[in-house]
This record gives structure tokens, sequence and C-alpha cells, in this order.
């Protein structure tokens, strides 16, 4: 019990964490035993031979991209000024957090592979377990390495849990990157061909495009999603240590530590409750079983909070993480200072406030002083748990606003529906306008939540970025009790689902997913704290001009607005990057699909998909990796807060949008193609198609990638501020500092021309033989144009050997 009572943080802390790492080991070994026990039909369509390989080949190629830019980017962490000891852990710590990118995307696959062939039967029983399983396996994995480096590094445990997340965050955005044009060709491939083209179900066998799509979606639920949920987690834990613990003690550590375990008790307790309601009311019980868990654990974690917390600030535990004196020249004077000898003084400077703010100035040493005084002045349970019942009630708000953009039945996508009869361009119009609306309201909630928590920390700007972790915590709560409704449309697209059921689930994973990308932003805030304060203390620098480049964080300051600038230019670099690697690989998917059916072959392969994946996915990684560089030295530390704003502000705010215009049109396209609005076959389905198409592109482009890139950038740059501060101070030549800017434009340059001089297929005219097939519809009067008059033998009659495949003469004619 030694190891108990003699924990430096309290013992009550290390029984904390050994149950959290009890909960975590407890949540991987049953979600590595429960799936290889689950009776299925292996005999099953559902069970196809090529699907691990195709789920293989691109966790391989997101894979090499980690190791191309996790490798350099742990090298450039360890230039970083600090100990020996520090460098190689920091730099240790990110190729673990890398590491544990495929390893969540791997386990939230396997529990998918489990899923196949179950009987229909079971399905909407098993939504809630399978949604647990993913949820629980993910979250342990960010715990325990979070558990582990509190227990050995306690108070000193924000730079290396900081490093953890940057890495968890560089493979999670490595993960979305490899998926967007895979998402883009599959879709491409199986509706615009297989649905439009031939009226064909997206899971009929017929459809060759359909195994693609399967694979696309498998790898985008289970495994990208389970990554985006290990990127949060350890995002969360580290900007809630390094920010809670100066602020708030030993408690910063207890609020952490809370909010992670009630996330896993949440999904636990999401498991039990059941999704399948009375007939008429299955969307509402789907609802329920996210709603009640997230009540019940955001309750308990806001009552441990009020429970738990001191409430006089004076009490809290500055002796155990060593903050038991006084050391800021602001408050002693430069000498070493006991708490316990001026918190009298401080208690009855309190009593007249007001003197205080009037008698001195915004400089850096008075807005110490205040901040002090103003710390002693406010109650430190209500103020925490006020902001983690706020970070509930802001998610919980989140999953109604955009879960109403994926209801099959309601306002939304009926009017994108019914307006899609006019053409497929009035209907896109109708669901971007109403899901535009959607994410204003939601950015406008990100926007509140941040006013409120800025009146609540009595304008205390370290204590106010802590309360906004906090927040993030509990917004993690309710995103954890929704994982039945973020996998529940895994167990239910599927061949012999009833209607009823298929229709409730459908676009149930947009509310949730919405509420994890606010979570995100929330988080990826909290980063200005650990960059705000290394440019605060910084030495004057040697220059006027280098100097207003480093202390002048106004919204006067050019540098300040050229980094918001480069912000948003990030954002539009990644966007334009995958989407014009979705123009290619779509291109390719459609192509190949038709040159299948006309073949007559029983598959549509993908030959050329990995290689095309692997070149799609550099350049976004690239790009958010050094933009960090960029920023810092080229336009000065003072660019930075301006650049993680941009990114965070610019990739929430489409997100946002494109994941509601997603579920919009994917649902008005399913509204139409059961009878209504003129059905399957008409000018409204065909349109609405086509906007499916358009819209699971930009979501996949841009609403997947937004949060692993808004995390990426904002840990990056909290991770970066120390070089690029400490080589704008100590006489470095600004020569060498724009130098390092220019190498890593150079970097994203070339990583951009290998992106776009990538092979794509040729759709130029110029082959007669093949034109009308491949690249028009067939006209019923011309039957020398319908595929069943299609003759792919040689005109000659003694010559018996068939013509070149379209496919084959594709590859000779890329460049």
């Amino acid at each position: 019990m030694d190891l108990i009572t003699q924990f430096p943080l309290g013992d009550d802390l290390a029984w904390t964490l050994l149950a959290l790492g009890v909960l975590s080991l407890a949540a991987l070994v049953v979600g590595a035993v429960v799936p290889s026990r689950l009776r299925r039909d292996e005999d099953s369509a559902e069970v196809d031979e090529a699907l691990g390989r195709r789920l293989g080949a691109q966790l391989l190629s997101s894979g090499s991209i980690m190791l191309w830019v996790g490798l350099p980017a742990a090298v450039l962490l360890y230039l970083a000024p600090g100990t020996t000891d520090d460098r190689l852990l920091r730099s240790g710590m990110l190729l673990v957090g890398v590491a544990l990118g495929p390893l969540a995307a791997w386990r939230g696959i396997a529990v998918q592979l489990a899923a196949l062939g179950l009987d229909a039967e079971r399905r909407p029983r098993m939504i809630p377990r399978l949604g647990a399983l993913t949820v629980t396996g993910a979250l342990a994995l960010a715990v325990l390495p979070t558990v582990l480096l509190i227990w050995f590094l306690q108070a000193s445990a924000g730079p290396a849990l900081m490093a953890l997340a940057a890495g968890a965050a560089i493979s999670a955005l490595a993960l979305r990157a490899s998926a967007a044009p895979v998402d883009a060709g599959a879709s491409a491939a199986a509706i615009l061909v297989g649905a439009d083209e031939h009226g064909l179900e997206a899971d009929d066998p017929a459809n060759l495009g359909g195994p693609h799509l399967r694979t696309a979606r498998m790898a985008s639920r289970g495994g990208a999603l389970s990554a985006d949920l290990v990127a949060v987690t350890t995002a969360l834990a580290a900007l809630g240590v390094l920010l809670g613990v100066p602020v708030l003690a030993a408690e910063g550590f207890i609020v952490v530590l809370l909010g992670l375990g009630a996330a896993l008790l949440a999904a636990a307790v999401a498991a039990a409750v059941p999704h399948r309601g009375r007939p008429g009311h299955e969307r509402g019980a789907l609802r329920l079983g996210g709603l009640i868990p997230s009540l019940l654990g955001g309750a308990g974690a806001v009552a441990a909070s009020a429970l738990w917390l001191p409430s006089l600030y004076k009490n809290l535990r500055f002796e155990d993480v060593g903050l038991e004196n006084f050391t800021d020249p602001a408050i002693t004077g430069g000498t070493p200072t006991p708490r316990e000898q001026l918190e009298p003084q401080i208690e009855e400077a309190l009593t007249d406030m007001g003197q205080w703010v009037s008698q001195t100035d915004e400089s850096q040493y008075a807005s110490t002083f205040l901040d002090t005084l103003t710390l002693y002045g406010i109650t430190p349970n209500v103020v925490v748990a006020v902001a983690v019942g706020l970070g509930v009630l802001a998610a919980l708000a989140a999953v109604v606003l955009l879960g109403g953009t994926g209801h099959r039945l309601g306002g939304t996508v009926l009017r994108t529906a019914r307006t899609s009869r006019t053409g497929g361009a009035l209907g896109l119009t109708a669901g971007l306008g109403s899901t535009a609306l959607t994410a204003a309201g939601t950015v406008a909630l990100l926007v509140l939540v941040t006013l409120v928590l800025s009146v609540l920390s009595a304008g205390v700007p370290s204590l106010a970025l802590a309360l906004l972790s906090h927040a993030a915590l509990g917004g993690l709560i309710v995103v954890a009790a929704h994982g039945g409704s973020l996998l529940a449309t895994t167990l239910t697209d599927r061949p012999g689902t009833e209607p009823v059921l298929r229709t409730a689930t459908a676009g149930a994973a947009t509310g949730p997913r919405a509420a994890l990308l606010l979570v995100g932003a929330l988080t990826a805030l909290g980063a200005l704290g650990p960059v705000g304060s290394a440019l605060q203390l910084a030495p004057r620098a040697g220059t006027v001009w280098e100097d207003r480049a480093l202390h002048a964080v106004t919204p006067s300051s050019l540098t300040l607005l050229g980094g918001a600038g480069l912000g948003v230019l990030t954002v539009l670099l990644v966007t334009s990057s995958l989407l014009d690697a979705a123009r290619r690989l779509g291109a390719n998917a459609v192509v190949e699909t038709r040159a299948s059916l006309l073949e007559g072959r029983d598959r549509a392969e993908l030959v050329d998909l990995p290689e095309m994946v692997r070149r799609a996915a550099v350049t976004p990684v690239v790009v958010a990796v050094l933009m960090p560089l960029v920023a810092g030295f080229g336009l000065g530390p003072a660019a930075l807060p301006g650049l993680l704003l941009g990114v965070v502000l610019t990739a929430a705010g489409l997100g946002l949008w494109t994941l509601g215009a997603g579920s919009t049109l994917e649902n008005a396209a399913a509204v139409i193609g059961a009878g209504r609005y003129g059905g399957r076959g008409s000018w409204a389905h065909s349109g609405a198609l086509g906007g499916t198409v358009l819209t699971t592109v930009l979501r996949s482009a841009i609403g997947a990638v937004a949060l692993p890139l808004l995390l990426t950038s904002s840990l990056l740059t909290a991770l970066a501020v120390s070089a690029v501060v400490g080589m704008n101070t100590d006489d470095t030549s600004a020569y060498l500092r724009w130098g390092i800017a220019v190498l890593a434009l150079v970097i994203a340059l070339t990583s951009w021309v290998i992106t776009a001089t990538a092979p794509e297929v040729d759709l130029e005219d110029g082959e007669d033989e093949i034109a009308t097939p491949l690249f028009s519809r067939p006209s019923e009067d011309d039957s020398a144009g319908s595929l069943d008059a299609m003759d792919w033998e040689s005109g000659d009659e003694g010559d018996e050997k068939p013509r070149t495949s379209p496919q084959r003469r594709k590859k000779g004619r890329r460049g």
C-alpha cells in the first residue's frame, strides 16, 4: 500500500489512476474477445473474400504516409529547446501517438468485420453493443498511455502528453486523407454507374461498385472514427493537464481523469440501453439510447466535480504539484514566498477589487497581479462543474441540430427531395442552404460557450482556457454515450434489414459526429494557452520590427492577421488537394466499373487505388504539419495564434456544413428511390444521386478531415512555439529563420507536385469503339450503342483474338 499512500499527487489520485487503468485494460480485453465470439454465418454473401485485402491495402497506404511524415516530425521535435531527456521523451511520445492511430483503426475495423454475416433478427440488439465496443476500445487506447504518463511524470506530464496527442492527430489526419479519395471512387462507382445508369441498389450483387462502397464505409465508420476518438481524447488529456494544473493545482488532474472515466462509463452504459423501440418509434428509441447515458454520465461528472473539488481557492493542493510558493515577480518581487504568508493579504485586497483595477494598467506584471487576485475570489468546484455541464448541453444541442439533417422523414430531407423534381441543381441548392443554416447555429453554440466561460472565469485568460478544456470533456461524454448511433448504419445498411429500421437509423451518426467536431474545436482553442504564455514570457527582441512580430498580439497586428490568413489558406489547400484527388480516383473508378460491366466481369478491380491514395494523401498531411513553421519563422511568432484561430474556425464551419449536406442529400436520394417525388429512374432521382456523390465527396474531403486537421495544426503550433520564440530572441539570423520557412514551403510544394502529377484516366474523345458505351448514355433507338449490342470481338473473321479492353488501353494513355 506504500505505492498508494506515498504517491506524490495524493492517494485519491493514485486510486483514480489505478481505476482508470483497470477500466482501460478491461475495455481492450472485451473489445478483443467479444467480436471473435460472435456467432455469424461465414457463408454469407457479405463475407467477401477480397474485403480484407482491400481494407489492408488502404491501411498500408495511410501507414506509409504516417511514417513519411511522423519520423521527420519526431526529428524536428527533438531539435526543440530542452534537455536531452525531455527531447527524447517528446520525440518518443510523438511516435507512440502516431502508432496509436493505425492500432485504433485496426480495432475499429475488426469490430466491423465481426458484424458481417449476423442474422437480420440480431442486428437491432447488436447496435448498442458494437457501438460501445468501438468507442470504449478507442477511448481505452488513449486513456491507458495517459494514465501511465501521469503516474510516472506527475506534474511534468503535460509536454509528453502534448507530443502523444500530436502524434495521434497526425495519424488520424493520414487515415482521413487516405479515406477521402477512396470514398469518392467507391461512391462514383456504386452510385453514378450502378444506381444512376443501371438502376441497381448499392447492395445489389450486380452493382460492381458495391463492394468498394462497403469497404470505404467500414474504413471510415470503424477505422477512421476510432482514430479520431483517440486523437480527441489524448488532446483533451494533454491540454486539460497543461492548462488545468497551473490554475487548479492537483485538482487539474482530477477533473481530467473524472471526465475520461465518465466517458468510458457512459459508453458502457449505452451498451445496456436498448435501441429498438416499438413499431413507429424506432428512431426515438435510438436517440433515447444515447440521451440516457449522456445525461447520466454528464450528471455524474458534474456532481463529482462539485463534491470533490474544494469550494475555496486557497484550499487547492498546490504543494502536490510544486506550486506551494509564489514565484512570479509581479506578486513577490522576485523572492519565492510561501502561499500561506500572502494569502491573508490577498483576501484583504479582494474586499476592494475596484481600487486595484483602477490603479493598474495592461502591462504584463499588472495583468498577472490582477489575475492572481481574481483567482482567489472564485469558487473552484462551482466553475468547473458549470463548465462540464455546459459542454454536455452544447454537445447535446449539436446532436439535435445536425441530427435533423439526417432524418429521412424530416423537413430538411423532404424539402431537398421535393425540390429535386425541378432538377439536380436546385435540389442540391436546397440541401446546401438548409444545412448551412444548421452549421451556422452549431458554430453559434461554440461562440456562446466561449462567451459564458469568459464570464465564468471572471476575465482570467488561463482559467478561461482551462474551463474550455473542461467543457470539451463534457462534450466527449455525450459523444461516447452515442456510440450506438455512430455505428448504427454499419448493421442496418445491409441486405435483409427491415426497411423501417433502415429508415430509422439513416443519418443517425451525423449528430454525434458534429458533436465530436465541436469537442475537437473546443479542445483546439485551448492550445492558445501555451502559445500565448510563450509569447507573453518571451524576452524582448533586438529590433523593433522583430519585437512587434513577437509581442504585438493585437487586432491591429499585421503579423497576427497574416497568421489568420495562413490558417484559412491551410484549410483551403488541404480541401483543394483532396478534392482533386477525389476527381482523379472517382473518374478512374467510373471508367473501370463501366469497362467491367461491358466485359461481363464479376468484379471491378481498382488495381491503381493504393498508389493513387498514397499520392493523394501526402499533400494534406505535409501542409498541415509544416504550416506552423511557415507562419512562425516566416511571419513571426505572433502569427501562430492567428494561424490556430484561422484553422480551427474555418475547418469547424466548413466541416459542420459538409457533414450535414452529405447526410441530407444521401437521404433525399433514398426518399425518391423509395417511390416519392417521381421515384426511381426519374429526373429527380438522377439529380439527387448526383448530389449525393458530390456531397459525399465534400463530406469525406472536408467534413471528416476537419477534426484531425484542426487538432494537428493546433497541437503542432503549441509544440513549435518554444523553438520559434527561442530563435527570435537568441540572436539567430533572420535569414536563417526565413530559410526554414522557405524550405518548409519547398517541401510542401514538392508534395503538391507529387499529388498533382498522379496518373489519371484519359477521358478525351478519339476512340470511336469505346466512346459511346463508356462516356454517354445508350439510346433506346440506337441498338448499336446498347450494352447488349456491343461486340468486343474483332471485325475480321479470321482473327479470333479479342480486342484490348478499355482498362488495358487506358493504362497506356495515362500521363
